[in-house]
């Protein structure tokens, strides 16, 4: 009995998608880079530092001039532009910046390699379910770090634009968007498919 074994072959079609989703993923993967570092410098060395914060205000009357009528309204989030921000102010929105940037380079990079995996012929191997494992992992622990950050931060901004934040426009609150976790869940779901994979496809070695 032979021991080769046969990689599938892809359709024209289907090898023209992968390469596509990897270009696609590369290139959002340097943009996400560069508009980290970007931000990340620019919260570190400009002499204004822009950060969203959470806010508490009703919508003014005045802001409604057609023909109808305002009940009520309110805005919960404000992006400020601010002079005079501490140093662990900065060192915080810096530290979200970079964890959330590298979260995201992260994702484009799995799907890179997955792509490139499929495009091979051999997506199943130990090497591919090693890195959507440790994707996952890192995925759902970056994910937690930059937003665990960015709410310490504007913890910190709202203290210092007033000395009473708890009655104040910008209270003691953040925001938490779990998307960047859900899918390090999901990349982890997938690596333990391609472990399953990886064991039948050794089984099957060697049959024509």
């Amino acid at each position: 009995m032979s021991t080769h074994t046969a990689g599938f072959q892809l359709r024209r079609s289907e090898r023209g998608s992968l390469l596509f989703f990897t270009v696609v993923a590369a290139a959002y993967g340097i943009l996400v880079a560069v508009g980290s570092a970007a931000r990340i410098v620019s919260v570190l060395s400009a002499p204004t530092v822009e950060a969203q914060m959470s806010a508490v205000f009703a919508v003014p009357a005045s802001a409604v001039t057609g023909a109808a009528t305002l009940v009520s309204g309110s805005f919960d989030s404000a992006q400020l532009v601010l002079a005079d921000v501490s140093t662990t102010a900065r060192l915080l929105l810096a530290g979200s910046a970079l964890a959330l940037g590298l979260a995201q380079v992260l994702i484009a990079g799995t799907i890179v390699f997955t792509s490139v995996g499929l495009v091979r012929g051999r997506p199943f191997g130990r090497r591919m379910t090693w890195l959507l494992a440790t994707a996952s992992i890192t995925l759902i622990a970056g994910g937690l770090l930059g937003y665990a950050l960015g709410t310490a931060a504007q913890f910190t901004i709202a203290a210092e634009l007033n000395p009473d934040p708890v009655g104040s426009v910008f209270p003691f609150a953040g925001g938490f968007d779990l998307t960047i976790v859900f899918v390090g869940v999901v990349l982890g779901v997938v690596a333990a498919a391609f472990e399953i994979g990886e064991r039948m496809q050794r089984d099957t070695e060697g049959l024509i």
